[in-house]
């Protein structure tokens, strides 16, 4: 059992530090393979994360075969076990806590995001940009959620209580989120919270679908404000 709860721990927070110290690397390669400096560093950037993210889903499937459970959309029609100071009540289930998670999580990061950077915004660049945006946000959340969700809760599922796993998600997320977008300590909470709900959604639905889709709406608004930055 120890050793098990250690690589739930350890594999996901070595892989999203490796991650981390990829956006740095890349950088000092200074490998040119587009015009555009924000996506050619981008598109290396993706490339890198999905051959993380793939080792992340070896490493989880050899340590807890029964992971395997995990990668599958989920059954939204799950009730969500109640949080009152959160406003989950008894017979919601995860169609209704999904989707109003989204809302709400989607205004704070808009808001958070466009405080820092709305004066630097050139909206006229947003259709050349739309394809890059939504194909980036579809590998970043991807990459981010086998690493910090699915590699977390396939491999404590079953070894730790539920809470306990979603407080560990929120951690390893949350933490490195210092040096990200949004980052500060404001940017640790935000990630820390976003982690812990969307571990709580994994874990209930079985399955990863609202914890894509979720992270994948918040990567559309970072990712295309950083692409549309004058």
């Amino acid at each position: 059992m120890q050793k098990r709860i250690l690589s739930g721990v350890g594999v996901p927070s070595v892989m999203i530090v490796l991650y981390l110290l990829g956006n740095f690397g890349l950088k000092a390669l200074n490998l040119q393979w587009l015009k555009h400096e924000m996506l050619n560093h981008m598109l290396q950037f993706q490339l890198y994360g999905l051959a993380l993210s793939s080792i992340t889903i070896f490493i989880t499937l050899k340590i807890a075969k029964q992971s395997k459970a995990f990668l599958r959309f989920g059954d939204l029609a799950a009730f969500a076990r109640p949080v009152k100071l959160l406003g989950i009540r008894n017979g919601d289930n995860w169609y209704k806590t999904g989707l109003s998670y989204m809302l709400v999580i989607t205004l704070a990061t808009t808001a958070f995001m466009y405080a820092g950077l709305g004066d630097k915004l050139e909206w006229s660049l947003l259709p050349s940009m739309l394809p890059w945006i939504l194909l980036f946000s579809l590998t970043n959340s991807f990459n981010e959620e086998v690493i910090t969700r699915f590699a977390i809760v396939g491999m404590l599922d079953g070894y730790m209580t539920p809470v306990r796993i979603m407080w560990v998600a929120a951690a390893v997320f949350g933490l490195v989120h210092y040096f990200g977008a949004p980052g500060g300590p404001l940017g640790v909470l935000m990630a820390g919270f976003l982690a812990w709900v969307l571990a709580k959604s994994v874990i209930e639905t079985r399955g990863m679908g609202i914890a894509l889709l979720v992270h994948f709406v918040q990567d559309v608004v970072i990712i295309g404000m950083l692409l549309i930055m004058e």
